[in-house]
């Protein structure tokens, strides 16, 4: 395989034609299945005039990394004692969906009149994907 070749192959993205049913369900190739990893449901955005489709992450499937964050900057702060780290442990837990809220609207606030594209912005926030 030439080098340009190679290069064309990871800038482009890849394509296939699908067919969606009567009752508006679409089957996604096999292939893009697979690389992705996907099971279950899916995220489906709306964006302008496409769909994206990405894995879709349940809380619960994150819940233990981010216990895991919230465990570790109790630890860092040097709380000891079981009962000591048990209660700032589950304050936190019931504070994080709050904490997250005012992440969102901060966010929102700072990118509302931003002239970047939707995708321009989530790389800057979420990195490449």
């Amino acid at each position: 395989m030439s080098a340009e070749l190679t290069i064309r192959e990871s800038v482009m993205p890849e394509s296939r034609l699908g067919k969606i049913t009567s009752k508006r369900q679409l089957t996604i190739p096999k292939d893009f299945f697979d690389k992705l990893g996907l099971s279950g449901d899916v995220e489906i955005i709306l964006d302008k005039d496409e769909l994206r489709i990405r894995k879709y992450q349940r809380l619960e499937d994150s819940h233990d990394y981010l216990a895991d964050l919230v465990l570790k900057s109790i630890l860092d702060e040097g709380i000891e004692g079981k009962e000591e780290i048990l209660k700032a442990f589950r304050l936190r837990m019931k504070l994080l969906p709050l904490a997250v809220q005012d992440y969102v609207e901060d966010i929102r606030n700072k990118v509302a009149h931003d002239n970047r594209t939707p995708e321009e912005l989530d790389k800057v926030l979420f990195g490449e994907q």
